[in-house]
């Protein structure tokens, strides 16, 4: 007899997998992104880099915790993926506009977002 993975925890670690496979790339262009700034952007100054912190960002494949963002030592680098504290990319935002103007009420708009956040 073969076992075989029920849907739900197959679902789980599909889901898991891309969003580890998103972080991963979100890392490494920003990684590239502060090579680029300091040496062309900060080229003949002392600026460089400085550890990483890190930052959750709620993303259209989930939660993505313990994102790496770089640093530089003089505070200047901000990466282009996304704005100074920055919690979550603006496709909620993007749904919500289009919902309202194809005629949903607020309320439905609500309930909706309520169950999206419930997977969260």
């Amino acid at each position: 007899m073969s076992k075989s993975i029920p849907n739900v925890d197959w679902a789980n670690q599909l889901e898991s997998v891309i969003r580890q496979f998103v972080k991963e790339k979100l890392e490494r262009i920003m990684r590239e992104e502060i090579k680029h700034f300091l040496e062309i952007e900060q080229a003949g100054t002392s600026n460089m880099r400085n550890g990483y912190y890190q930052r959750n960002l709620d993303t259209q494949y989930g939660r993505i915790e313990g994102l790496l963002v770089p640093r530089d030592r003089n505070g200047e680098f901000q990466t282009q993926l996304f704005a100074p504290y920055q919690r979550h990319t603006g496709r909620l935002e993007e749904a919500i506009i289009r919902m309202y103007q194809s005629g949903m009420s607020t309320r439905e708009i609500g309930k909706f977002i309520e169950r999206i956040l419930e997977g969260w």
